[in-house]
């Protein structure tokens, strides 16, 4: 849509998904921009593999002469790397894609992916992680980074609590982080279900300035129609030494204290 001189849109088509063809059908996701102007995105659908409308990653390029130039970038299904991308993109610093998968994978419960630009003009696909329910499954939404390189995202169902989605477990909010050694670690660090916090979030996360995460469950909670919720990091623990003597904790009434511990 490009503001027009009288004030209002003009709306141009850049792209049209082919239904029968292999550039991809139903893009669901928000788009991203690179620093050189294409854009990225994803469909849930369509690709080389049509027949089981398995999804792909596209980049549109603008056209020379004008108009834009459509190119797969990755066609899901290739092995176990995970179906129906439903989620947007986000670039790292060196120009890397990551995202997410709603379904397949290893286990059944979707994937987070990256995809590296290779020195000849491709894309190479490498699965992150593979959900397997107990970790959650289902993420529906687009990842977020922190500023030391970790990955943050929701899924719509797994992790502790059942009971929810027709007998889905309740979902879960997690962080991928990058192991010393490659590859990347899953920390669950809440799972919904546990009384009225909602459950299955399906939309993605954002932080404050401080660290905290932020989003919203559909479902649930005190009136059955939601929720927005906070995750706040917890302190590491620590062992700290004290010189001997000493009294760490001071429980003696007559000194404020309430007596013993129990």
């Amino acid at each position: 849509l490009t503001p027009a001189a009288g004030g209002g849109w003009t709306e141009k088509v850049l792209h049209n998904f082919n239904e029968n063809g292999t550039d991809g059908a139903l893009p669901q996701a928000p788009l991203i921009f690179d620093a050189a102007g294409n854009l990225y995105g994803t469909t849930e659908y369509g690709g080389t593999y049509y027949d089981s409308d398995l999804g792909t990653v596209f980049e549109l390029t603008p056209a020379a002469g004008g108009g834009w130039t459509e190119k797969v970038l990755h066609n899901f299904g290739i092995g176990r790397d995970g179906t129906d991308p439903l989620a947007g993109l986000i670039f790292d610093a060196a120009g890397n894609l990551y995202g997410t998968t709603s379904y397949a994978g290893n286990y059944g419960g979707g994937s987070v992916f990256e995809l590296t630009p290779t020195a000849g003009g491709g894309w190479t696909e490498t699965v992150l992680h593979n959900f397997n329910v107990t970790d959650g499954a289902f993420p529906y939404s687009s990842l977020i980074f922190d500023g030391a390189g970790n990955l943050y995202g929701t899924t719509a169902a797994g992790g502790t609590y059942p009971s929810c989605l027709s007998g889905y477990y309740c979902g879960t909010v997690f962080e991928l982080t990058p192991a010393a050694g490659g590859g990347w670690t899953e920390t669950v660090l809440h799972s919904f279900g546990n009384g009225t916090d909602g459950y299955s979030p399906s939309a993605g996360l954002i932080f404050d300035a401080a660290g905290n995460l932020y989003g919203t469950t559909p479902h649930g909670g005190t009136y059955e129609g939601g929720t927005v919720f906070e995750v706040t990091p917890v302190v590491a623990q620590q062992f700290v030494p004290l010189s001997q003597p000493c009294r760490a904790v001071d429980t003696r009434p007559a000194n404020g204290g309430g007596g013993p511990i129990q």
